[in-house]
């Protein structure tokens, strides 16, 4: 790609100064281009300081590119006035104009429609396009729209697409940027993209982003460097026109002067040139400009005043600079303008663009600098004048325009132009909505409320509208503040707005309901509201979701059957449809499954009439969650295709993620573990940063049930030690853990430890992990006591599915669990338990769950001999054949493994004297030892309190007088 002298790409022009170096970064660009024209889409992340050439390394590649027939399409993100999707917006409308008319014939109007949320340019080919409400409510559906116009121009030949300043981009345009990067690997496509790496312009999101696309085949990224003195001595030549020799003498102290950043350089030469040129060098008399501020300070010193004010306005515009803008907003008259253009272009301040029909400035350093000498007054007068000019010529409600015009006006507030920010702030808010941009809505929401102007929009009405959209946007923490704030209001009716939006923005997170409970009640009872006011009403059931996160479910069904109650009365199918909603939270209960299973299959068609997808999503949360736990498998599959739906066409972190949690646990039931493991991968890669760590919990539950039954466990074999602390630790997961691992006599140290805390987990929504995982240990260990323990608790699941969280973790059948406990209990029901626990796990078509419970009645089968009277079992060699059979076509590792082990006999343990139990014998073991209460409390992990009853239990059924005589006791009967 050797760089050609004449042609102008689309985007920023070739820069007449010279362009030296990078020899290396253009030659791998050249084989990059080579794997496109082999059908392979590239990406290529250009980054590097401010001014050290990434625009210019693009420019002259994609310049070269086109020269050899590529298309070029160019678009930017800036710092201000950045509107989502602002380098599609331009990149979509050059396409437009390029691609064959024909191919967007192809392209169906409806398909096309959302393109409307971009860009008016739309109606230019599909003149009879329009959005309604709820058509493209979907980035997806946004983002395939965009793709569609792209391969158009694609189809008929390579194209380049450019997106310059990626530092700048937020959350909407770096999703449709993962969108086309993901959609076209099989396309002849380049994506250039530049962005600093270094602060403060690198930022966290775009970071994430990028790294999350550099797992993608065809992804790469190009750090720049400064120029070497060799490079530096070869500008000298072209530049200065003197004699390599002298170049080469002079380039390491320029070199060190500018660090080999290329702007730095370009300026300095300018500065030098003013000066004598090398001469100066040579005689000392040039130092090198502290700052870019400096450098150009210099050469405006040659500007008269009337050509600084046309450069100042030049800046204050833009990034694109429109002379007749400039016309129409300065009162020195036409001729003084374009001869202050001019005058500019010779300065090397501005550079022509022919294609876009202006002017752009060389760099952006260079117009901060010029905003940087300016006044405030100044500043904000120009902003004023460029925004009057832009209020003319706004086309309708295009988004760039509203933009634009909300920072111009925002700038000039303090001219009085107040009023005018935050129309417009607030335009740009709604068309950001519309774009499903809705942290930007925020955003801008926010920044139109802390300007308080007196016959705008109320203060409160902008935050509410901001918390909103920050709540879309998953961004909880920050709209609790918001409500928090609103909280403080004078009027009641307001605080309990801002108390019902603070349970909403709690909930979703899982965080602890009693701030919200008590901020509703404070605010519910100060607006003193009649009972069947719908606010009273929708207040009542928020207390009852709040109520069910601090754990009190009677008060939360107290509170939610009262505010259902109230809802269907008043008839309104939005309030029925929040009441019902709320009282969904009354947990993961069995017994009450069904009946929530009915609500939530009501609100999912009161919301299918309402077309709501406030209630939609929520209500096909809880339908995956209570039909599986009934065993309803038509109603699961069908309730988490609609959560899928919903998270593509919400666009909202928390949708997609619940809908994740759905899809995982669909995948692991039905055997799939690698599109499970995917579907984890992509989980932490894409929420491990959001809601403040909340989903870390089941993340690390959804690894270790992937990893236990593909064989992974074993990896992290050595980091376990079996003395693990007890602190910080979610006790049950660390049994399974043991257990998983085979670590028999700490497994059964944490089993009896549990076995006495059991009741310290029955208020969480992992209560049912926590049997399961109890149990598996208890089977494991052939712990009777801890069988005998768990069997009452299990009951109460018997005949439904086991359920970790909301699809946290799936277990299957309880009743493979209760077929374990009384086949280590002895009790002859063990059979009867397996056969119903396979029927469910065959009706919910769940392979992996068929594995386990064919697996555990074998073993059953092998220990417990012929079957009892009257029944007629399977053998315990065709279960295990039938086990696997299918654990090898899934890939169910951990039942392979058990079932290659022989089945050990049960071993038919001798009761204990003396009435004493075992964790009695635990205890009087380390008596014997000659432990304290205290420090067997520590080993036991009990406290020295309940060591210390323990001790004295022993000591009566032994009849010792102290706790020698006890340990003597333990050696004559063995115990030790």
């Amino acid at each position: 790609m050797e760089p050609a002298s004449v042609s102008s790409p689309t985007g920023p022009a070739r820069s007449r100064t010279t362009f030296v170096g990078r020899r290396s970064e253009m030659q791998r660009l050249e084989t990059v281009w080579a794997a496109v024209e082999d059908d392979c889409r590239q990406v290529v992340f250009v980054g590097g300081e401010p001014g050290v050439g990434k625009t210019r390394l693009v420019v002259e590649a994609a310049a070269a590119l086109r020269e050899q027939g590529a298309a070029v399409l160019w678009g930017s993100c800036r710092e201000e006035f950045n509107t989502p999707y602002r380098p599609f917006v331009a990149i979509l409308e050059q396409a437009l104009e390029q691609a064959p008319a024909q191919a967007l014939r192809d392209i169906t109007t409806h398909a096309a429609a959302p393109l409307l949320r971009l860009t008016k340019a739309t109606l230019g080919h599909w003149p009879t396009a329009s959005v309604e409400r709820g058509d493209g409510d979907s980035q997806p559906v946004l983002f395939d729209a965009v793709l569609r116009v792209l391969l158009a121009v694609v189809e008929q030949g390579p194209a380049v697409l450019v997106l310059e300043d990626l530092h700048w981009a937020p959350e909407p345009t770096l999703g449709m940027l993962s969108h086309l990067v993901e959609s076209t690997a099989g396309e002849q496509l380049l994506i250039l993209a530049t962005r600093r790496t270094t602060a403060p312009d690198r930022t966290d999101p775009v970071s994430f982003a990028l790294a999350d696309l550099h797992r993608l085949d065809g992804v790469a990224r190009i750090d720049l460097v400064g120029l070497t003195t060799e490079d530096v001595a070869q500008y000298l030549v072209r530049e200065a026109r003197v004699s390599p020799r002298s170049a080469r003498a002079a380039a390491p102290v320029v070199r060190d002067h500018t660090g080999g950043n290329p702007f730095f350089l370009q300026e300095y030469w300018y500065d030098l040139a003013s000066r004598g040129g090398l001469d100066a060098l040579r005689l000392g008399s040039a130092k090198a400009p502290r700052s870019v501020q400096d450098a150009l300070a210099r050469r405006l010193a040659a500007f008269d005043l009337a050509h600084t004010r046309v450069l100042e306005l030049a800046a204050v515009a833009g990034d694109m600079v429109d002379p007749s803008l400039l016309v129409s907003a300065c009162d020195l008259g036409a001729d003084m303008v374009l001869e202050g253009i001019d005058l500019a272009v010779r300065a090397g301040l501005l550079v022509a663009d022919a294609e876009a029909g202006g002017y752009r400035f060389v760099h952006s350093l260079v117009r901060q600098a010029v905003l940087d000498q300016m006044a405030a007054t100044d500043l904000a007068g120009t902003h004023g004048r460029i925004a009057a000019v832009l209020e003319t010529r706004v086309a309708g409600d295009d988004p760039s325009n509203m933009a634009q015009l909300a920072h111009h006006y925002v700038e000039a507030r303090a001219l009085g132009h107040g009023e005018k920010a935050v129309r417009y702030l607030v335009m740009a808010a709604q068309q950001a909505v519309r774009g499903i941009a809705h942290g930007e809505a925020a955003t801008l929401y926010e920044q139109a409320a802390q300007l308080h102007v007196v016959d705008g929009p109320p203060q409160g009405e902008l935050l509410f509208a901001a918390a909103r959209c920050h709540m879309h946007a998953g961004h909880f923490p920050v709209a609790r503040q918001i409500y928090d704030q609103l909280s403080t209001d004078r009027d009641p009716k307001v605080r309990l707005l801002a108390a019902i939006g603070h349970e909403d923005a709690s909930w979703r997170p899982s965080e602890n309901g009693q701030r919200s409970l008590e901020m509703l009640s404070k605010a519910r009872q100060a607006s003193s509201l009649d009972d069947d006011d719908p606010l009273n009403i929708h207040a009542l059931a928020s207390m009852g979701r709040a109520a069910s996160f601090t754990g009190d479910r009677r008060q939360a069904r107290e509170l939610g059957e009262e505010a259902l109650r109230l809802a269907r009365l008043s008839a309104d199918e939005h309030l029925t449809a929040h009441a019902l909603g709320a009282t969904l939270w009354q947990g993961l209960n069995p017994a009450l499954a069904p009946a929530l299973l009915a609500r939530a299959l009501e609100m999912h068609e009161i919301a299918t009439r309402l077309g709501s997808d406030d209630h939609l999503g929520p209500a096909a949360f809880h339908r995956g969650a209570f039909a599986y736990i009934v065993g309803d498998e038509p109603e699961w599959s069908s309730a988490q295709r609609d959560m899928t739906e919903i998270a593509l066409s919400r666009g909202q972190p928390f949708f997609r993620y619940v809908s994740g949690c759905s899809r995982f646990a669909h995948r692991y039931a039905v055997g799939d573990f690698a599109g499970a493991a995917h579907i984890a991968a992509w989980l932490d890669d894409q929420f491990s940063h959001e809601f403040d760590g909340a989903t870390e919990g089941s993340w690390g539950l959804q690894q270790f049930m992937l990893h236990r039954v593909t064989g992974g466990l074993e990896q992290i074999r050595p980091l376990i030690t079996g003395e693990e602390s007890l602190e910080h630790q979610w006790l049950p997961g660390l049994l399974a853990l043991y257990t998983g691992l085979g670590m028999v006599e700490p497994a059964g140290r944490l089993l009896r430890y549990l076995s006495d805390r059991l009741d310290d987990y029955r208020a969480g929504a992992q209560w049912a992990g926590v049997l399961a995982f109890a149990t598996e240990a208890a089977a494991k260990l052939d712990d009777v006591t801890a069988a005998a323990c768990l069997r009452p608790l299990l009951t109460e699941y018997a005949g439904s599915n086991l359920m970790a969280g909301a699809n946290a973790a799936v277990f299957g059948s309880a009743d493979r669990y209760l077929g374990q406990l009384d086949s280590l209990l002895g009790d002859p029901s063990a059979d009867r338990y397996f056969e119903r626990a396979l029927e469910m796990d065959r009706r919910m078509g769940a392979a992996t769950h068929q594995v386990e419970t064919l697996t555990a009645w074998s073993w059953h089968r092998a220990r417990a001999g012929g079957p009892t009277r009257g029944q007629v079992c399977p053998t315990a060699a065709s279960l295990a054949e039938e086990a696997r059979a299918m654990a090898r076509r899934i890939g169910h590792r951990r039942v392979l493994t058990e079932l290659d082990a022989e089945p050990a006999p049960r071993v038919q343990r001798e009761p204990l004297p003396n009435g004493l139990t075992e964790r009695e014998v635990d205890v009087l073991r380390l008596v014997a030892e000659g432990l304290s209460n205290r420090e067997i409390g520590e080993r036991l992990f009990i406290s020295a309190n309940t060591s210390a009853n323990h001790v004295r239990s022993i000591l009566l059924k032994t009849a010792s007088l102290n706790r020698t005589k006890a340990a003597i006791f333990a050696v004559e009967h063995g115990l030790l």
